[in-house]
């Protein structure tokens, strides 16, 4: 586990990796621990720093939805992306 996350973990914040979201949840991306290429890459299909996502499917793949469009992710990917997990039944 990243420094990073592992001080959020015991400060009890609710960052967790997307790949830990169950199918329902919503969450809102925090951060991306990927390769410049990989993170143009899903910026460009609307995955930005903030978006609000919801998890479609869990598994391989992870499908999210963005907006109006469903994303699938490699299990391997969605375990590098950090998100806020909001409250169920948050609009």
């Amino acid at each position: 586990m990243s420094e990073r996350r592992r001080a959020t973990a015991d400060a009890g914040g609710d960052l967790v990796p997307l790949a830990r979201l169950p199918a329902g949840r919503t969450g809102r991306l925090h951060g991306r621990d990927l390769a410049q290429g990989e993170a143009c890459l899903l910026a460009a299909m609307g995955l930005v720093e903030g978006c609000r996502l919801v998890v479609r499917a869990s598994g391989d793949p992870y499908i999210v939805e963005v907006r109006a469009t469903r994303i699938g992710l490699a299990r391997r990917l969605a375990e590098r992306v950090l998100v806020r997990v909001e409250p169920e039944g948050a609009p």
